[in-house]
């Protein structure tokens, strides 16, 4: 897990709201002494039995990208903030797409209201179509709405229900779904598992959980820290796949996706390039079983064509790195994204795979090796800058030379919003990035708008994106479906 301290140290100026921090990833450090298994490699569909389900009485989640969108969450923290720079540009983009008759859950400070009142009303939407959930100002959260829960409803009666996992470290946002609960048509629940909305997408008859939380799950059963317990004869993995079933989705099968084997990727390499010496951070969004953390950064569902198949994107780094004639690196991880694709291919689901760009940006910012080599010394456990530190002593850097800072972030169009409706047609909400300074995106967004006509859909091509991808997130993460409709 990223040393948040540690990165600051070298990126002060990142920001301090990236959708990366916070996210919870098993410490092998702390595991307890009393554990009772160990990793597993298991990726692909599980086993299915029919026991009776805690609490809901038929659990199942709202698809990712089947219906029209009926109901859908927004988080906004801080809006006055907002509306002077390219941040609500990006949101108002994504309001004015949005069908007319949408209704919204608006999480926000009570004194921003006025503000976000007037987004939504300038640009044709009802103030009866939005359900205002106020937070305290005390209260710090964030604006990626879609990670704190699941949504889903109980197919038994039809009530609809945030899902939230067994503990969400990030921010405030951990209370979203009680405030939500008290505010609105939605009840509020919680289950011993670990997942975040973003690593989670889910299909017509199957649904798809990122391995890093099938893994922190197991492992946290292990040690005890999730109240579950196998019971004899059980296995742990027949354990939290029955526990997914009965809390989280009773009718679709559940796909894990990810590597086999742990990626094995340092946060910061050392490099030099032209008689500089580089600190590339690499690392900050990559999970141990993903290439992204999340799923939704690198995945995109399409539906069933007519031949009954279920289609959809994964995203390759090196289709991405053609487009924009960038060089192919080791830390794209390349081999990863394609294992995964082939995963769901060996399941019969067709795969296409789209251009994603790993994007580097120098930070403007120098950094002595002098001071990483006391950042090693005083953190000697973290593995990451004592790499990093190692690749300059190999390079045969002094203590008095400086490494310029050079940031890499995921450029990515699979992180959308999709429709595919019978009553309303096909739609998907692009998020676009070809602007100002990066207009050499545009040649990304211009073949993700060609790819997703040639399979059918009306292209919405939203704002600039660009500050929501620097924060490791894009469109999918700042909204959360909450109810479809055919």
């Amino acid at each position: 897990m990223l040393n948040q301290s540690i990165f600051f140290a070298i990126h002060p100026d990142a920001p301090k709201n990236m959708r990366v921090f916070g996210d919870k990833v098993y410490d092998p450090t702390k595991k307890k002494s009393n554990t009772r298994g160990s990793t597993t490699n298991s990726v692909g569909f599980e086993s299915r039995d029919n026991q009776p389900t805690p609490g809901l009485q038929i659990p199942e989640l709202i698809s990712s990208y089947k219906g029209g969108i009926d109901t859908i969450l927004f988080a906004f923290p801080n809006a006055p903030h907002f509306e002077t720079n390219e941040t609500a540009e990006a949101y108002k983009s994504l309001i004015k797409a949005l069908r007319i008759g949408t209704n919204f859950i608006v999480v926000h400070y009570e004194a921003d209201r006025e503000v976000i009142e007037n987004w939504f009303t300038t640009l044709g939407h009802r103030i009866s179509s939005i359900n205002w959930v106020p937070l305290p100002s005390y209260v710090d959260f964030t604006d990626w709405a879609e990670d704190a829960y699941v949504a889903l409803k109980d197919a038994y009666d039809e009530t609809y229900y945030l899902m939230e996992p067994w503990e969400f470290p990030r921010s405030g946002d951990q209370i979203i779904a009680d405030t939500v609960d008290e505010y609105t048509f939605l009840n509020s629940r919680q289950a011993p598992l670990i997942f975040q909305g973003g690593n989670c997408l889910v299909a017509d008859d199957f649904w798809i959980l990122g391995k890093d939380y099938y893994q922190d799950t197991i492992n946290m059963i292990n040690d005890n820290t999730l109240p579950l317990r196998p019971s004899q004869g059980q296995t742990i993995e027949d354990l939290v796949r029955k526990s997914f079933s009965d809390f989280v989705d009773q009718r679709r099968p559940m796909f894990v996706a990810g590597t086999k084997k742990e990626i094995t990727l340092p946060a910061y390499v050392g490099t030099k390039e032209s008689g500089e010496f580089i600190l590339d951070i690499v690392g900050a969004g990559t999970g141990p079983y993903q290439p992204i953390f999340h799923i939704d950064m690198f995945i995109s569902l399409i539906g069933k064509n007519k031949d009954g198949l279920f289609e959809m994107m994964v995203g390759s780094p090196k289709l991405g790195n053609k487009l924009l004639g960038l060089p192919d690196r080791a830390h794209n991880l390349q081999e990863a994204y394609d294992e995964i694709a082939r995963s769901f291919k060996k399941q019969g689901i067709k795969v296409y795979r789209n251009p994603l760009v790993h994007f580097p940006e120098f930070t403007g910012r120098e950094i002595s090796i002098n001071y990483l080599r006391e950042l090693a010394i005083s953190n000697p456990t973290d593995r990451d800058i004592l790499s990093v530190v190692k690749d300059f002593n190999n390079l045969g850097a002094r203590d008095n030379d400086v490494a310029l800072v050079r940031n890499w972030h995921h450029i990515t169009s699979n992180n959308c919003l999709v429709e595919n409706s019978e009553v309303y047609g096909k739609h998907v909400y692009l998020p676009t990035f070809g602007h100002g300074e990066y207009l050499s995106l545009s040649a990304l967004d211009d073949q993700m708008k060609k790819l997703w006509e040639k399979y059918g859909f009306n292209v919405h091509q939203l704002g600039d994106f660009n500050s929501f991808a620097k924060r490791q997130g894009v469109v999918h993460c700042i909204s959360k479906y909450i109810k479809r409709t055919d």
